[in-house]
């Protein structure tokens, strides 16, 4: 049996066709969301990268040792900050906690 399918764009109803017979939009789900996909990855990969991203790369690899040691001790209080502040989130979280 065959389908019928309504082109969201023209409104034209379609018989077993993966794009619309009268404007060519993509009818198939597989068609669309590969569309849709492919956008989505153009889309992440212009995305510059922030001031602050860009600033932390340079001092990460910086030829200069006193600039990667405050990166890694800074780095650090950050990391430990963020797993006292998780062990307490899941300490309120818990039941009987």
């Amino acid at each position: 049996m065959p389908t019928e399918i309504k082109c969201p764009k023209c409104e034209i109803w379609n018989k077993d066709s993966d794009y619309c017979s009268n404007c060519k939009h993509p009818l198939s789900p597989e068609i669309i969301e590969n569309n849709r996909e492919l956008e989505r990855e153009a889309r992440r990969t212009s995305i510059l990268p922030s001031r602050t991203e860009i600033f932390l790369k340079n001092r990460k690899g910086s030829r200069y040792f006193l600039l990667r040691l405050i990166y890694q001790i800074l780095y650090t209080i950050a990391f430990i900050f963020i797993a006292i502040a998780s062990f307490f989130a899941y300490l309120t979280a818990t039941p009987n906690g």
